[in-house]
């Protein structure tokens, strides 16, 4: 019995190990697979189907909306930094109103039962 036990303690300490030896060696490959430059950064890929997507990629100081696919890469458009400022904002917002309530609650009173009303609301 102390033999079994013995056994499933040293199996569990090795898998927890393995578990841990897996997780760095992933992040350690991350580094070298999503290598982003000094000047060239991969800022969003949005996938399409299968074999392409859309992009958006940072060069220096400019923005740039690519199209990616399997054969060929071509340059869409040039972002300027305002559009994306400006559209990120208007994300935000939308998002914030998402999650607000649509109309505000207004607390009215606790009754007896420990229950609160709203107002306009029935009891």
């Amino acid at each position: 019995m102390e033999n079994e036990l013995l056994y499933i303690g040293k199996s569990f300490i090795v898998l927890i190990f393995v578990i841990f030896a897996i997780n760095y060696l992933l992040k350690l490959l991350d580094r070298f697979v999503n290598k982003n430059g000094k000047y060239i950064t991969m800022i969003e890929r949005v996938p399409l189907n299968r074999t392409s997507s859309l992009c958006i990629v940072k060069v220096s100081e400019s923005y740039y909306l690519m199209s990616c696919t399997d054969t060929k890469n071509e340059i869409l458009k040039e972002l300027n930094i305002e559009d994306i400022k400006e559209e990120k904002t208007v994300l935000d917002i939308a998002q914030h109103k998402r999650f607000r309530p649509a109309s505000p609650v207004v607390l009215d009173e606790v009754d007896e039962g420990g229950r609160i009303s709203r107002r306009g609301m029935r009891k």
